[in-house]
């Protein structure tokens, strides 16, 4: 399964292309490449990318010796990513994801955990590897580490402490799983990781699916337009919507047309509260002048998108001065209705 690599913004011609798949919990972001490389992770994307202790380093990678065939895919309806391995008759499974708090009926929105996740299990065969993290280090201890920035990482083995990395020699046989996080806590290292990394995946598979049920699209194109949905709510931030530029700065408020594009796409699919908030955020960027209809947005796309979302919600979830004026609106359309 692949997903479409759209960019919310433009990016400077002299910045990298963003690189692999994307992973997040709307607040982080991350993105893993097809051999099975954290190419780059923000644990917090106001606050930027983490730095590794090299720029060409890839934050977090798998080395096995010999040819590996890597492939990639999400897990159905979710942003968890499953990358697979075959080398020498031995099979790697390993699984990345930002965890998220379950999801519930009566669930407005998840609780990002901060932090990112892999679990890596030997499927077929034994496997030996090392997993190596490119972190710039404060301080170690046998399973957890600090980096100079200040996030902390942790694994259910133990681990060697080098200059510019930190790094665990893995033999796994056939079952067999070993666990690594980075996150913005200390968290603690050793055998009990595994268990809590595979809880942390139930947890965030559960969100996800719970999230993905809610789409309304019927269309037979449904796989495709879930991905898509999938991918655009990992762009979405405490009402804001956040374009992933490469860089230190990591990423900034998207432009406004991508934020209609957006709330127009989540409207479509029946993503009520996210398509809200995004107008919501249209709306409340031009204040005070946006009190009144006709000083909204001048783009049609966003008179479209709020009339259609307006015509199936009604007010519900829009600021209230913004319904106000739609009342009024409405009140006064009546009015020459009757007159007439």
């Amino acid at each position: 399964m692949s997903m479409p690599q759209s960019r919310l913004a433009a990016v400077p011609a002299y910045a990298p292309a963003p690189r692999g798949l994307a992973i997040g919990d709307m607040r982080g972001h991350g993105r893993v490449t097809e051999d099975a490389a954290l190419a780059w992770l923000a644990l917090d994307r106001r606050a930027g990318l983490l730095r590794s202790s090299h720029p060409e380093r890839a934050l977090l990678s798998v080395q096995m010796d010999g040819e590996v065939e890597w492939v990639s895919a999400y897990v159905p309806g979710t942003n968890v990513l499953e990358t697979v391995g075959h080398a020498d008759g031995a099979e790697l499974r390993v699984v990345d994801f930002m965890a998220v708090a379950e999801g519930r009926a009566d669930q407005a929105e998840a609780v990002a955990a901060g932090r990112f996740v892999r679990i890596i299990t030997c499927t077929e065969g034994e496997a030996s590897f090392r997993l190596v993290c490119a972190a710039p280090l404060a301080s170690a201890g046998k399973c957890e580490a600090q980096a100079a920035d200040g996030w902390h990482l942790a694994c259910s083995r133990p681990l060697g402490a080098g200059a510019e990395v930190v790094a665990t020699h893995v033999r796994l046989a056939a079952g067999e799983s070993v666990a690594f996080v980075i996150s913005e806590a200390p968290v603690q290292g050793g055998p009990a990781l595994t268990a809590e990394a595979l809880h942390a995946l139930g947890e965030t598979i559960h969100y996800w699916t719970w999230w993905s049920d809610r789409c309304r699209y019927k269309g037979e194109d449904f796989d495709q337009r879930l991905r898509e949905a999938l991918a655009l709510k990992l762009s979405f931030c405490e009402d804001a919507y956040l374009a992933e530029v490469p860089g230190m700065a990591g990423f900034t408020p998207a432009p406004s047309g991508d934020v209609i594009r957006a709330a127009a796409s989540f409207l479509a699919l029946g993503y009520r509260g996210e398509c809200a908030a995004l107008l919501s955020r249209l709306h409340g960027e031009q204040a005070p002048e946006a009190s009144r209809p006709e000083r909204w947005s001048a783009e049609e796309s966003f008179r479209a998108t709020l009339d259609a979302y307006v015509l199936r919600y009604g007010t519900l979830g829009l600021p209230g001065d913004v319904s106000a004026a739609i009342a009024a609106q409405q009140a006064i359309v009546q009015c020459t209705k009757c007159m007439a």
